[in-house]
């Protein structure tokens, strides 16, 4: 099955409905005005969101061109709440953005928020010439004191006046897209449990499939190899063609005739297009895959007899041989909590594959991400381009299993920020952790060391090692390129559950006080 025949797009939408509301009374004055100031600040506010990437849905604007005689703009009846209604829910919308730029009766905007049961922002300016500022606190006190769901009571407010305050609505729209994009999606793990008995990694996914994910898919490894052994007796071409490939765009490839051999390196290679294959194949019957989880260990790495690193190194990149290709987030071990954070970071930032790995050494001023043989190529040069990333790679020898090589690289440093983060249960309650911090290749690989052939990323921390290593809640870490912390806090706010962040002292010093 080729890439350039497959047909289906598993980025992330970003879709947000947008009302603004107005007074019912007619017996104020400047109505004219009132409603002049209503509509430009909705049609200001769509334009903005629209040009940062979302896509607005705004029944409100075609509703009222429909009425042209009514001198009313802002929406103030019940009846146009329901009309309004019923396309937020056919477009199945991420976010809802309430207007409540001059007074508005609390009851409209609540009606409109119990029939959508999505994140809500009540937005205003601070404008002196129109009571803004009341309507945001009276609907916001109406919506506090009843709180029909959660999504009621959470609301949240913003005064879009200022280019910041402009910001913080725009990371609590990409956080409520992306926790959509979530619990609109499947999750499939090829093996059903996690490796080496790592009980954290495991998890609850009934608990899941009702709190955050809308399906966790669990198939044995040996639907892989299944097809592993069609694609080397049936299709020797695609595999020749990516081995072609590798080395046109000089990933370095080490072969020492004993973990390396031609014979391991094409059963990897096959074994990175059976998953490609059956994620195709239930991406283009309609299923939303949003990423994989490989449990290779010992059933791959050694029944099978080569490891599958080159599943995590491929999927989640946007190229291979047979060209542009989704972007699927991969973790390994059978690690959900993981894999659901590096959706959830996919989501907030589509353009660019989360990283997955362990923590393998911590310092007072970094520490090192290194995964088990394979994690996104884009972080050997830091781009999507295959001739810049490869140059940067290498295949060598692995120091576990029977056969096969590991996908290495150093990230560089960049000028820009990183955000790392985890997802932890303690007591059954979840946790999100996260930080920020900068590239950098401060550490010194040992030639010798275990894993030296293994993907290794260096991330600047700020806070003291022992606080660190006390409150880290598993040893992997989801990475992505960019400042992504105002999200999280409101993933985390959406979602329920306590943040902690690990490059703030006072926060992960307030965390271990309290578990």
């Amino acid at each position: 099955m080729s890439a350039k025949k497959q047909k289906y797009n598993s980025t992330p939408k970003m879709k947000l409905g947008i009302v603004s509301f107005t007074d019912p009374r007619s017996e104020v004055h400047l109505i004219k005005e009132r409603e002049d100031y209503i509509r430009n600040n909705h049609l200001e506010l769509k334009q903005k969101l629209e040009s940062d990437g979302f896509k607005v849905i705004d029944p409100q604007t075609e509703l009222r061109k429909q009425k042209k005689n009514n001198e009313i703009w802002g929406i103030n009846k019940l009846d146009d709440v329901k009309e309004i209604s019923k396309e937020f829910l056919q477009e199945n919308i991420s976010a809802l953005i309430l207007g409540c730029w001059t007074w508005n009766e609390p009851n409209v905007p609540l009606t409109l928020a119990k029939k959508v049961n999505v994140p809500i922002a009540l937005v205003t300016k601070n404008d002196p010439l129109w009571p803004g500022i009341t309507a945001v606190a009276s609907t916001g006190a109406t919506f506090w004191q009843l709180a029909n769901n959660h999504h009621i009571k959470t609301h949240n407010r913003f005064i879009v006046s200022s280019k910041k305050d402009y910001h913080d609505l725009l990371s609590w729209s990409k956080a409520s897209c992306a926790v959509k994009y979530l619990r609109n999606g499947t999750l499939i793990l090829w093996g059903g449990s996690p490796a080496l008995n790592m009980e954290h990694l495991n998890d609850d996914i009934p608990s899941l499939k009702n709190f955050l994910i809308n399906d966790i898919v669990i198939e044995d490894q040996n639907t892989l190899i299944d097809r592993v052994e069609i694609l080397l007796s049936k299709n020797e071409n695609r595999v020749s063609d990516f081995l072609k490939w590798l080395r046109e765009n000089n990933c370095q490839i080490v072969y020492d005739n004993k973990m390396t051999t031609v014979d391991s390196i094409e059963k990897q290679i096959a074994l990175y297009f059976a998953a490609k294959d059956l994620i195709a194949q239930r991406l283009e019957s309609g299923e939303s895959i949003i990423g994989v989880s490989l449990k290779c260990q010992p059933e791959l790495s050694i029944n099978f007899g080569v490891t599958g690193c080159l599943i995590p190194a491929f999927l989640p990149f946007p190229y291979d041989s047979e060209g542009e290709k989704p972007i699927i987030p991969t973790t390994c071990e059978g690690d959900i909590k993981s894999l659901l954070i590096s959706a959830i970071l996919f989501g907030l930032n589509s353009k660019i594959p989360p990283l997955f790995g362990d923590l393998k050494v911590l310092t007072e001023n970094y520490f090192v991400i290194a995964n088990c043989g394979g994690a996104s190529a884009f972080y050997a040069a830091n781009s999507t381009d295959p001739k810049i990333s490869l140059l940067k790679s290498t295949i060598k020898p692995q120091c576990q299993g029977e056969s096969g090589g590991a996908f290495g690289f150093y990230t560089p440093s960049t000028t820009d920020e990183v955000t790392y983060a985890q997802f932890m249960r303690i007591a059954g309650k979840y946790i999100l952790q996260f930080g920020v911090g900068k590239l950098s290749t401060k550490y010194q690989k040992p030639k010798e060391a275990w894993g030296e052939s293994w993907p290794h990323t260096v991330v600047e921390s700020n806070i003291p090692k022992e606080l660190f290593v006390k409150a880290v809640g598993s040893n992997h870490f989801t990475l992505t390129l960019g400042n992504f912390k105002n999200e999280l806090k409101y993933v985390a706010k959406i979602l329920n559950i306590p943040a902690v962040e690990l490059d703030n002292e006072e926060s992960v010093e307030g965390f271990l006080q309290n578990m």
